[in-house]
């Protein structure tokens, strides 16, 4: 088979693909329409079905296990498959059914119905709807159209703190006062597990902490076999709790002068000052994993304390279309010394001095290095979840062809960068910051950066608003 067949049958093979993903998308939804009418029919039959004289159980809930119990017959699933089936059709059918109709034709798949489904139970029914409604527009002709799983996700957890803030800020605070150390067995290969669940930056701290311990541990075990960083990580932690329990001196912490913990907190600056059109925007927390999004006034709250703990403050200009043209280092100040004035008077006082964001090098400077990371949270290949902090920093063009500058470096995790290098996977950094992929078969998929807190639909100077 020659080149251009085997890429015509890998493309006839992802049309084919897609085209079964539509037809098994439509038998979902079917399959959750009859469950729901089974509810339905449970709901207006089950009181009437009742022996005359004895009242029925006080669950509130009886007609759904019943129809639970019903689907389990009839599908010959467990019972926990079973009430999910439940709890979503019904979920889907009565609250979100724009989310039902997407499923229909196939724009979203299961996982993806089921995540607007979850990710906005907390929420009354209205406010739910609202967030349906700011992220639904998004999803394109099918899953492999719209936002990845993860960038899905993400859409519908910022939406639903931005919708009830306060909510958002009831379950923090909850899940602070909620903060615990567990610790587990893992019976098939005698290792346990340990669980700590802290402030986002409490666990940054420890984070940073651990890994300023594992950087001065030896690289080899005793046999010489070579260590990961992850092994040295778990070694050194031990080996602190084991100088506490020995009453021996703790280690120090190597190469690193003590200082607040960067969680990479990005909030609006109309946030941090509560005026303007961003004034409830919510926060964005990077820098532990997976973004994750906070409501404006923790948002707020946090920020303060970092700086007036003398984390670094960073002001990022960026345009109306969400993306970033620079990122500013200013000297740090107490967080009751902010005024709207004083950051616009610093930022001006600083732009002159800026770093180019080019050199003739083919290592990136801090500043372009600064910056790429900025503009984008995390590897740009589909649906990766690696933070950029711990990503490469790839010549999309190949240096010295390509220039050493922001338009042509984006952050590729080390995985995705060697397949790029083997030739197995393709990548084009657009002007725009969006990444065009192809893969090995052919299949081309276009990434884009989630836009900075403000900006989304609903947020002040999103889609929503502007005009």
């Amino acid at each position: 088979m020659g080149l251009e067949q085997e890429y015509d049958h890998a493309a006839e093979r992802t049309m084919r693909l897609r085209a079964a993903t539509d037809v098994v998308a439509a038998g979902q939804a079917a399959q959750l329409l009859l469950v729901a009418d089974l509810v339905g029919q449970c709901e207006l039959e089950i009181p009437r079905a009742s022996t005359p004289g004895r009242p029925l159980s006080g669950d509130p809930d009886l007609a759904s296990s019943v129809a639970a119990d019903e689907t389990m017959v009839a599908l010959g699933v467990g019972r926990g498959r079973a009430v999910q089936l439940v709890e979503l059709a019904t979920r889907l059918l009565r609250v979100l059914p724009a989310t039902l109709d997407a499923l229909v034709a196939g724009r979203l798949d299961l996982p993806r119905a089921a995540a607007m489904a979850e990710g906005t139970a907390q929420l009354c029914d209205v406010d739910a709807q609202t967030v349906q409604a700011t992220v639904l527009p998004s999803a394109g002709q099918g899953p492999w159209d719209g936002p990845s799983p993860r960038a899905w996700k993400a859409r519908i957890e910022r939406a639903v703190v931005q919708v009830d803030a306060d909510a958002a800020r009831r379950r923090h605070l909850a899940a602070v006062a909620a903060r615990s150390v567990r610790m587990w067995p893992n019976p098939d290969d005698g290792t346990a597990t340990l669980m700590m669940t802290a402030t986002n930056r409490d666990i940054a701290m420890v984070e940073r902490v651990v890994s300023d311990l594992a950087s001065g541990w030896p690289g080899q075990s005793q046999d010489g076999s070579r260590l990961t960083m992850d092994q040295r990580r778990c070694d050194a932690v031990l080996d602190v709790f084991r100088r506490i329990r020995d009453g021996e001196p703790l280690p120090s912490r190597p190469g690193r002068t003590t200082r607040e913990p960067d969680v990479g907190l990005v909030l609006h600056a109309d946030t941090l000052f509560a005026d303007g059109p961003a004034a409830g925007a919510p926060g964005q927390i990077r820098h532990l994993g997976r973004p994750a999004y906070v409501d404006s006034s923790t948002a707020v709250e946090q920020a303060r304390a970092s700086i007036l703990h003398g984390a670094r403050t960073q002001v990022l200009l960026v345009g109306p279309d969400s993306t970033l043209q620079r990122v500013v280092r200013l000297r740090g100040r107490t967080a009751t010394a902010w005024t709207r004035a004083d950051l616009l008077d610093a930022v001006r006082s600083a732009l002159p001095g800026l770093r180019p964001l080019q050199t003739d090098r083919y290592a990136p400077s801090t500043a372009i290095a600064e910056h790429v990371r900025m503009a984008r949270a995390t590897c740009s290949f589909y649906d990766c979840g690696r933070g950029s902090a711990g990503c490469d920093l790839d010549h999309d063009t190949p240096w010295p062809r390509g220039p050493t500058e922001v338009g042509n470096i984006d952050p590729k995790c080390q995985r995705h960068h060697d397949r790029k290098t083997l030739g197995i996977l393709h990548s084009r950094l657009q002007p725009s910051g969006d990444v065009t992929w192809t893969t090995f078969t052919g299949v081309v998929v276009t990434t884009q950066a989630e836009t900075f807190p403000g900006y989304a639909p609903g947020e002040g100077y999103g889609p929503a608003r502007s005009g």
